[in-house]
């Protein structure tokens, strides 16, 4: 046995009993575990908790409580509410850790100390009255709350917030208990629903707010931080410091390299105190203040970052997108931004002013030199003040206001290329405008318009201004300058006074009038010494296109009076008149170009018509065409009626010398029908006739009449050196083919009076023949008081087989053919002596037969006797292969030669032909 130890004591009882004492403590703490963790321990002590934390400011709501093994006390599926009637409902909390006093339990008071969350989830329903309700979802939420003396310390608050990472730090006091809540005197104390209500409104800004910044990425997560006190029942009175900075934000093709922002939150006043942003051009330093509910935020913004993309991506607007900065823009802007209230509905919400200067940028294609512009925007209207805009080829200044009741106005003055604007003006009609000016480095260009209207719409404007253009390019022709005055107002363009010069003259007009809608121009005054072609071609192209047929000098005087069309040239009516007084022109006839001297002219439109009147000198005589044209497309009619002093015209490769000629001519798509008159060699001369058929354009068919020609005149041009007397009347009813004289077909009679015979064409190659075998008595009756035949005209031959010149003492017959492309004759000739002489040389008959060959000029004749006999054999001309070629017979205008004689001798003197007016040969 073991001896007691001091005082009495025994060591091995001592031991026992504090193994006793620990297995009762055990069992005891063991048990009280199992019990809070079972049901029973949640359904007793919930409504307490519930109960207790109520009394403390907090309304919560739980599915059930667990005891923590660590330490404190679990309760899951966690509500909060705005208020003790438990109907709004503040956050849902997944779990939430409730760290009480032990010792306070002890004494049956349950104290909670803190609240502690745990890599938990918290959400708050933005609108939970809404079909479908959004929430603001706090993930991996951690987080120390102290609950001290009616207050809230909140310490290590940290979560993600739609990626963002937050950082929340802050005091928070408690409410008290209603029923000792004193009254502020004079202010009605807020209901809970109007509690409620101010925080559904922060959270719906706070939800804006997230969804705005969903639209951007990050190259690392933001950060935000949160310093939060006041009092939870008093919300918008709460102190709230904010800081937020992000590294790598991208919006589309936007990027930037850092963004930070603090602002300050009291009792319901926004303060951003700094917001800055920095990307690869500049930066942004923004600072604004708002007072929450309050209709006006004002800011303060300086920018030298990349304008378009900033536009984009924070106001979401892609007007400048298309801009390229190659410096730095600098842009100050200061006002208010009417956030709510009846102004936040307008179209301009804000009442700003403000300076922006950009150096050199690019857009759609086109490069500036630089803009700098003072502007200020409002509700009711917009104004800049100089606006100042480079570009390589001069400058643009303006100063312009549009207001909704005083109406728009502006000052504009332009020295640059308008065409730097084309890729901006999205009407045609004002690109059709534009493109009409072409412009180099040499050109100077100045440009001053006012305008006024009452409408914002450019169309109701009305602008005036001044004009002067040098060395420039309008509808392709060249000026070295051009001055006006303008007045435009949609539709109508008005230009007067106008001055146009060039290297060859000054063109002048007093009004000009444009529709550039229906497309017409109206011309009062305009009177040019300028390239007529190239001033009518800026009003009517095609109009031009008629005039410069004439080939007029670019000095000649022109003036066009009327209205031009020139899209609907079924409208025209107007005049172009011109003149030159020693220049030339040009006139076409019959496919022949002439060119006149002195050349003046008319020329009327009238819808389709043209009516024209040119008079001028053409080979050395006075000269005038009238007649009208059908324009439209599906027709060629015409008519003219040409008159010249002298015309000469080739024939037979001879130039014959038309005098006093009439042509009157008339077309379309069945032919061209004509009527010539004219003096011709001391005689007239006539011809009628159609041609240019639609079936065969060049095919032609006529008559032609000749009256008392000259034999002498006739012979100084085909037999030079041959003294021929006497006239010649006849005519040739013809068809053939423009240009081609083998084409030529036909038959006709002629008869000559008056004629000596040895002087006739070709009868008188004879004359020295005739001379040596004829007695000297008979040789000297050689007048030939008439001499007649028919002839017909086919495959470039002129075939005749009755020529007959009768003298008083004998005839010669004549027949064969004339080689007239070749200048060649093939020619049987027989002399036959009249009354007794006949009878004594009757035997001699054979030496009275000739044969001619040879050029016309130059025929060769050969007694047939010395040709070895040869009898008289009719001249026929031989094909390609030598043989004959029947021709069409003449015979049928044999009984015409009485009628010409008898029409072509004169009464009183019929030795000498008539001078009776031409005729036309029976058909």
């Amino acid at each position: 046995m073991t001896p007691p130890g001091p005082e009495g004591t025994f060591p091995g009882l001592n031991q026992f009993l504090s193994k006793v004492i620990r297995l009762i403590l055990g069992s005891g703490l063991l048990a009280g575990a199992i019990y809070l963790g079972t049901d029973a321990f949640g359904k007793t002590w919930r409504d307490f908790v519930i109960r207790e934390l109520a009394q403390r400011g907090l309304h919560l709501d739980f599915s059930r409580l667990r005891i923590n093994p660590v330490g404190g006390i679990v309760a899951h599926d966690v509500r909060v509410f705005a208020g003790s009637d438990r109907k709004h409902v503040l956050a849902d909390v997944d779990h939430l850790i409730l760290d009480f006093n032990l010792g306070k339990l002890m004494e049956k008071q349950f104290v909670v100390e803190a609240l502690e969350l745990s890599h938990t989830r918290v959400s708050f329903p933005v609108d939970p009255e809404s079909p479908n309700p959004t929430r603001i979802e706090l993930d991996d939420l951690s987080a120390r709350v102290y609950i001290n003396d009616g207050r809230l310390d909140l310490q290590q608050v940290e979560g993600t917030l739609a990626g963002i990472v937050l950082s929340l730090t802050g005091e928070l006091l408690l409410p008290q208990k209603t029923e000792t809540d004193p009254p502020t005197p004079g202010v009605p104390a807020p209901t809970p629903m109007q509690r409620v209500q101010g925080l559904r409104e922060h959270q719906q800004r706070v939800q804006r707010g997230l969804d705005w910044l969903s639209r951007f990425t990050f190259a690392k997560a933001p950060h935000l931080n949160l310093e939060v006190n006041g009092a939870l029942d008093k919300l918008n009175e709460l102190d709230v410091r904010l800081f937020f900075e992000v590294e790598g934000l991208e919006y589309g093709s936007y990027a930037a390299d850092e963004v930070r922002a603090e602002a300050e939150y009291n009792a319901g006043f926004v303060d951003l105190t700094r917001f800055h942003l920095k990307d690869r051009l500049g930066e942004v330093n923004v600072s604004a203040s708002w007072l929450m509910g309050a209709e006006d935020l004002r800011f303060q913004l300086t920018s030298s970052a990349d304008l378009p993309g900033l536009a984009q991506a924070f106001l979401d607007n892609d007007n400048l997108r298309e801009i390229v900065f190659y410096e730095s823009p600098h842009l100050a802007l200061e006002g208010v931004w009417h956030v709510d209230g009846p102004l936040s509905e307008h179209k301009r919400p804000v009442q700003v002013t403000g300076h922006l200067d950009c150096g050199r940028f690019g857009t759609r294609g086109e490069v500036f030199d630089g803009l700098k512009a003072t502007i200020g925007v409002a509700p009711e209207g917009v104004y800049v003040r100089d606006f100042l805009l480079r570009h390589k080829t001069g400058t643009l200044s303006a100063q312009t206001l549009l207001h909704e009741t005083q109406g728009t106005r502006y000052q504009l003055t332009v020295r640059m290329d308008p065409n730097a604007f084309l890729p901006f003006v999205e009407g045609k009609q004002g690109r059709e405008i534009i493109q009409r000016f072409q412009f180099t480095p040499e050109s100077s260009i100045d440009l001053e318009v006012v305008g006024v209207g009452t409408d914002p719409d450019p169309k109701t404007w009305v602008n005036k201004g001044h004009g002067d253009l040098r060395r420039m390019k309008y509808r392709g022709l060249y000026v070295d300058e051009f001055i006006a005055d303008v007045e435009i107002q949609h539709p109508l363009m008005h230009f007067k006074n106008i001055k146009v010069r060039r290297p060859e003259g000054v063109a002048e007009a007093t009004h000009v009038e444009v529709n550039d809608v229906e497309k017409w121009v109206k011309l009062d005054g305009i009177k040019s010494g300028i390239d007529p072609v190239g001033v009518v071609g800026v009003f009517g192209p095609k109009t031009a296109e008629i005039v410069a047929k004439y080939k007029l000098p670019n000095t000649t005087q022109a003036s066009v009076q009327g209205t031009i069309w020139y899209r609907a040239p079924e409208k025209n009516d107007f005049v172009v008149k011109f003149h030159h007084p020693s220049g030339t022109g040009r006139y076409v006839l019959f496919n022949e170009d002439y060119l006149i001297q002195s050349p003046a002219g008319e020329l009327t439109f009238k819808g389709m018509d043209l009516r024209f009147d040119v008079s001028g000198h053409v080979l050395g005589g006075p000269m005038n065409a009238k007649g009208r044209v059908d324009l439209r497309p599906e027709s060629d009619d015409f008519t003219a009626l040409v008159t010249a002093a002298k015309f000469p015209f080739e024939v037979f490769k001879k130039q014959m010398p038309f005098e006093k000629v009439r042509a009157d001519v008339s077309g379309g798509r069945a032919g061209t029908k004509f009527d010539i008159q004219s003096s011709l060699l001391g005689g007239n001369f006539s011809l009628t006739g159609t041609t240019a058929s639609e079936r065969d354009p060049k095919a032609y068919t006529g008559e032609l009449l000749l009256k008392n020609i000259s034999l002498p005149l006739f012979a100084s041009i085909y037999w030079k050196g041959n003294d021929s007397q006497g006239d010649a009347t006849g005519f040739f009813k013809f068809t053939g083919r423009m240009n081609d004289w083998q084409a030529l077909k036909g038959t006709g009679a002629l008869t000559i009076l008056n004629g000596d015979l040895y002087s006739i064409p070709i009868v008188g190659m004879l004359a020295p023949m005739l001379r040596t075998i004829l007695p000297k008595q008979i040789a000297g009756y050689n007048i030939a008081k008439e001499a007649d035949c028919t002839f017909s005209v086919g495959d470039g031959f002129l075939v005749t087989k009755d020529f007959t010149a009768l003298t008083s003492a004998f005839k010669v017959l004549l027949d064969g053919s004339i080689d007239f492309l070749n200048d060649r004759l093939d020619m049987n000739a027989q002399v036959r002596v009249r009354g007794l002489p006949g009878i004594v040389f009757l035997p001699f008959s054979e030496l009275l037969e000739y044969k001619g060959t040879g050029p016309l000029s130059d025929a060769k004749w050969e007694a047939k006797l010395l040709r070895g006999g040869e009898r008289t054999v009719k001249a026929q001309p031989l094909d390609e292969n030598n043989k004959p070629v029947d021709r069409p017979a003449a015979e049928g205008m044999k009984p015409l030669l009485p009628q010409l004689k008898k029409l072509f001798k004169n009464p009183d003197k019929p030795d000498k032909p008539s001078d009776g007016r031409l005729f036309r040969s029976p058909d």
